[in-house]
């Protein structure tokens, strides 16, 4: 099922609209069916079985005895009234069988449909932030994300469920104040004015609950942010000696959720009372109304008709009294359960507003209508004049040209907020440059398939994050279908090999949260070899070996240059450090000098040290001074 909105209207596929067609069939033959099994039982079973009265014509001709009709005979005899016993019997037997199976399968029927409902939007909704570009990401909190997954999605359940219910209602209260019409139209007029007040109560009401309930769903998804930043960062707090301070700030931030839900619950609370006083005092008329005329024993408006139906309240009695009261309470029943339902509703609509912002969002990145997938790196890789910004008026990048050819270490180097990682991004089409463009052996990335393109990438992030699964599920994270062969390379060419074997399981050796139960460098090397075990033909890794000694630093970069220029199986790949150590640069075969967005100098390490006053140079002096200094302190 996909969900679509569009001019503000909602567009769900049929299929779902075939099975809530099916399912109102399916309710209104058993509704039908009841009813039918009402009108002719009732006045079968009381009238003419127990008290030995002729069948009315109509119920007479359907049993097939028509010689039992009114019009017939004057009384019945005890054989006759046996003989209708019996066919109550079979009539009612029939009419269960029918109705048994409706009866308890019809709400599993629904709660199938209305899961189902939650599912696909779910999915939809977790499917268009996979397409989101990290500029999205990085402008809204985690927890939000997941307060509109898991809390404004699930309202489609309650809205799809309100719809039939709301639809069943409307039509039983048309049904009721008919009956009652047909007493005595001031009767229909009453139940209609309760109605048409609750419709006039629930416009004035309807904006400000959809007001307070936006406002309560943002602080309770500001909660869960709250929430989801602290268990996050506990091993900080913990370290930093900050629980007070943390827990003060949580119970601030549920303070204004807790009163944001009771400013809904008071709302509410008054929608009710006053409905309440609206129908008790009109009822009160009513009834009034009825005992006069049942007192003066008035002839019923629609005594004809009522007399076809079967029922015997021709004339006002007690009888019609109760009858006539017990539809009235009813009828103002439903009209109070649809209000209900419409004030829920407001909260449902803010939930799922929320959900389809997101829904309406268009990723920053699309294929384009002739997109054609990679297939590999043959040659090289090249930026041409490219320019970015996040922002208008903030410049990241600024006519940046290079080319990394496949077989190559090409290094990113450069101060802090230089645009090196938006570099890689816009290698991975994370974001589109402004100007200019990134070829792949002369294809620009965009005439490439999104998917295929970053199937082709594989990346190991400085956060070196690792999940609570073996060893072997995390290396094959990427590449669920890499051998244990494939592994066992990733290891040799990351230099965690050694660990990895001297560990009680191996690859199966269960890791802790996060990698818990590791040392930095440990999680790093492991974090290299995820990457390479994707065996993709474009390697990017920020800060690889920021946490490694100087001896197992040469070491991954002598394997590294090695499994770059196609040893250790498969062809040439181009692989990109973004580092700020400066040995590990000197491995580079081609280094690019980052500083305002811009590109001045780039080269091996020897010729750029060579450049007197260079840019790069100056980087190294700089970096290698301050590394001495540290030490001598």
């Amino acid at each position: 099922v996909h969900f679509r909105r569009a001019d503000g209207v909602l567009n769900v596929r049929v299929r779902v609209g075939c099975h809530l067609v099916y399912y109102y069939a399916l309710y209104w033959l058993s509704t039908l069916t009841e009813i039918i099994t009402l009108l002719f039982t009732v006045d079968l079973l009381n009238q003419s079985i127990l008290q030995a009265e002729p069948l009315t014509p109509f119920l007479a001709d359907f049993v097939g005895r028509p010689d039992l009709g009114s019009d017939a005979i004057g009384a019945l005899t005890a054989a006759q009234r046996q003989e209708l016993q019996w066919i109550y019997i079979v009539f009612v037997a029939a009419i269960g069988t029918i109705t048994f199976p409706l009866t308890f399968g019809l709400p599993y029927y629904n709660v199938w449909i209305l899961q189902r409902i939650n599912q696909d939007l779910r999915l939809a909704l977790v499917e268009r932030w996979h397409q989101l570009s990290l500029r999205y990401h990085g402008d809204h909190r985690v927890g939000d994300s997941v307060y509109r997954i898991y809390q404004d999605s699930a309202q489609v359940t309650a809205v799809v469920g309100m719809l039939i219910s709301v639809v069943i209602q409307i039509t039983r209260y048309a049904v009721t104040i008919a009956f009652v019409a047909a007493l005595d139209p001031w009767l229909g007029l009453l139940g209609a004015t309760i109605a048409v007040l609750a419709i006039l109560w629930g416009r004035w009401f309807s904006p400000r609950m959809r007001t307070r309930s936006l406002t309560a769903r943002e602080t309770n998804s500001d909660l869960t942010s709250r929430t989801q930043e602290v268990l996050g960062a506990m091993r900080v707090i913990k370290a930093s000696g900050t629980e007070g301070f943390e827990q003060r700030r949580f119970e601030a931030d549920s303070v204004v959720a807790f009163n944001a839900a009771f400013r809904i619950r008071s709302l509410l609370a008054m929608v009710t009372i006053v409905m309440f006083t609206i129908a008790a005092t009109l009822l009160l008329a009513g009834l009034f109304m009825m005992a006069v005329w049942a007192a003066e024993n008035r002839e019923a408006f629609a005594a004809v008709l009522i007399g076809l139906v079967g029922l015997s309240f021709v004339r006002w009695n007690l009888g019609a009294f109760q009858y006539a009261q017990g539809e009235l309470f009813k009828a103002s029943d439903l009209v109070g359960g649809v209000l209900r339902q419409w004030t829920t509703a407001q909260d449902m609509a803010m939930g799922l507003g929320r959900v389809f912002e997101i829904l309406d969002i268009e990723p920053d990145v699309v294929n384009a209508p002739d997109a054609v997938p990679l297939r590999g790196l043959d040659a090289q890789i090249r930026f041409d004049r490219v320019s970015f910004a996040y922002e208008a008026d903030r410049p990241v990048l600024g006519d940046v040209s290079f080319t990394a050819n496949a077989g190559e270490i090409t290094a990113i180097v450069g101060p802090t907020g230089s645009g090196k990682s938006t570099l890689m991004a816009l290698l991975t089409r994370l974001f589109d440059p402004d100007r200019g463009s990134v070829t792949i052996d002369g294809v620009d990335l965009r005439r490439l398939d999104v998917d295929s393109l970053r199937r082709n990438v594989s990346i190991a992030l400085q956060e070196n994050v690792l999940f609570a699964l073996s060893v072997r599920d995390n290396l094959r994270y990427a590449a669920p279908e890499a051998t244990d062969e494939a592994l066992h390379r990733a290891t040799y060419v990351s230099c965690v090999d050694d660990y990895v074997a001297s560990l009680p399981e191996g690859l199966d050796t269960m890791l802790g949260d996060r990698g818990g139960k590791l040392s930095t460098g440990q999680r790093q090397r492991l974090s290299i070899a995820r990457a390479i075990a994707k065996d993709a033909p474009i390697l990017i890794l920020d800060e690889p070996t920021a946490a490694l000694d100087a001896a197992t630093e040469h070491r991954v970069m002598e394997r590294l240059r090695d499994w770059g220029r196609g040893g250790e199986g498969g062809g040439r790949r181009a692989v990109f450090l973004i580092t700020h150590r400066i040995s590990t640069i000197r491995q580079a075969h081609r280094i690019l000098y980052l500083e305002d967005g811009r590109i001045p100098e780039q080269g091996d390490h020897d010729a750029l040290m060579a450049v007197p006053n260079g840019r790069y140079r100056h980087f190294v002096e700089t970096e290698i001074a301050l590394a001495e200094r540290i030490e001598a302190t």
